[in-house]
Order: C-alpha cells, then structure tokens, then sequence
C-alpha cells in the first residue's frame, strides 16, 4: 500500500487494466469525489437525496474508490460487521463504464483485499435487477425479496473457502 502525497487515499492494489484500488478518507476532496459518483449512479436516478443520517453513518465506514488513470471508475463502502464479516454496500461504477469489466474489477480487487485482512464472508444487498452479476461473481441469495430505498433487493452472500484470496 503506498499513500498518495497531498490526497485523502491510499493505493491497495493495481489489476492488470491498470485500474487502482484506493482506499479514501472521509472529509478529503477524494471522498467528495467518490461522494459525487454514488450520488450520480445511485441516488439521482430514483430521484433521492443523502440524509444528515446517513452522512454520519458514513463516517464509521471505510471507503474505496477504482481508479483508472486517475479517474474515478467505481466505488464501494465496506462496513466491518465483526471479525472476518464485511458488508460491501453503494457499490456504483460510473455509467460511462458500465459494461466495460470495471465492476468485476472492483469487486475482485475489494474482495481480495479484504481476505488479506482476514475477511472470510462478504454480505450486500443487491437490487433485484443486478442480482445476476453478483451471482456470476459467486454471491448467493439468502433469504427472500426485500424494499429498501424503495426497490426490491435480495440479500447476496460470498464465503471464501480457507486459503482462497477471492
């Protein structure tokens, strides 16, 4: 992992495409960024808006951003549930890159860093329309069909096998 001088991130990992995963802290103009990507992918299209709430819950998370060629491609969230339990949640790839091998990107390069750490069992909750991607990516539902933010979602599980590295 090396840290970026003058920015709120550090680089985890570099995949093939020369995409980076970068850990980004709150309060930097990095997770304003990454902020801007969910807000675009994730809220605006239902027409929501970010409460005071969950901006505080934010906080107690950590945050990670994919980076290709120092643009911003994708994010996602990961709150640690306990020891060895991560759940991944506002994971959005920007729309000009959907399609493109990004959200199979970050998703291999969290899960695996992650597992470095010591994390065993990954848990989302996935909109019904993705549920697919996640299930290629060897996420399996548990459990029945939910509302949150007023979509149906599924409740998605990975456990990785002992001395596998996602």
């Amino acid at each position: 992992m090396s840290a970026h001088p003058f920015t709120g991130m550090n680089t985890i990992s570099t995949d093939i495409e020369g995409r980076e995963l970068r850990e980004v802290f709150v309060e930097s103009l990095e997770y304003q960024e990454l902020l801007r990507l969910r807000f675009n992918e994730l809220r605006k299209p239902l027409g929501l808006e970010w409460t005071e709430a969950e901006g505080e819950a934010d906080k107690l998370d950590r945050h990670f951003g994919l980076y290709h060629r120092e643009v911003l491609v994708g994010s996602v969230v990961v709150a640690t549930l306990k020891t060895g339990f991560a759940k991944l949640r506002q994971i959005a790839v920007a729309n000009s890159q959907q399609g493109h091998g990004v959200g199979k990107s970050l998703m291999a390069a969290i899960e695996s860093f992650l597992a470095r750490e010591g994390v065993k069992r990954f848990e989302l909750h996935a909109r019904v329309d993705v549920a697919g991607f996640y299930d290629s990516l060897a996420y399996h539902q548990q459990g029945q069909i939910f509302e949150e933010i007023g979509l149906p979602h599924v409740k998605m599980i990975k456990l990785l096998r002992r001395n596998e590295s996602a």
